[in-house]
């Protein structure tokens, strides 16, 4: 639960900066975090679905199948090629566990906590030297927004497929999801001359 008065709202983390902090995470020895951030970022998941993978939904797989904790929807997300090597490089990192083991885990093997992996992410801007706003678990699901959205060219088409895949309710929603709206939002004030 936040604070009363504080901001809860999540920013995307620029994918130049999310590269940075993967890679971090790697040179520090943190491979179940950094799995974290790839598997929250490439199949845009909300961290209440990440936390209850296991290594044989994602290794040397080309799809996973995920019902939403959200939603209780149940959706294949396909695996790209360059995201099965780097979660098979993770996996053999990390001493190559049973598949059947949950991915993020305590030192018990048991999955944690939303609200601790909160904690644990809101630490790595500042240990990162991360450059965005408001940074959360949810910073890597729109993190994937914003970098389709980028990579297709800014285009209409984009933001239709990204509503597709986010399941919003509008267009609209996923353009204010994604940060488009407080762009233009801050681009207007800053085109004030007084």
């Amino acid at each position: 639960m936040s604070v009363k008065g504080s901001i809860t709202k999540s920013d995307y983390l620029p994918f130049e900066e999310y590269q940075k902090l993967v890679r971090g995470l790697e040179s520090d020895g943190e491979f179940k975090w950094a799995a974290y951030c790839l598997l929250s970022f490439c199949l845009a998941l909300r961290v209440s679905d990440i936390l209850k993978l296991r290594w044989a939904d994602v290794y040397e797989m080309n799809g996973t199948i995920v019902t939403e904790k959200k939603t209780g929807k149940t959706k294949m997300i396909p695996i790209g090629k360059n995201t099965q090597e780097h979660i098979s490089d993770l996996y053999d990192k990390m001493g190559r566990p049973p598949l059947r083991d949950f991915i993020v885990t305590n030192k018990n093997g048991e999955p944690i906590t939303r609200q601790y992996t909160n904690r644990i992410v809101k630490k790595w801007k500042t240990k990162y030297s991360l450059k965005l706003g408001n940074f959360s678990t949810h910073t890597f699901r729109k993190t994937f927004g914003r970098y389709v959205y980028e990579k297709m060219g800014r285009t209409q088409e984009s933001l239709v497929l990204l509503n597709q895949i986010f399941r919003h309710t509008s267009i609209q929603t996923t353009m204010i999801y994604i940060g488009l709206r407080d762009d233009e939002t801050g681009k207007l004030f800053s085109s004030i001359d007084v």
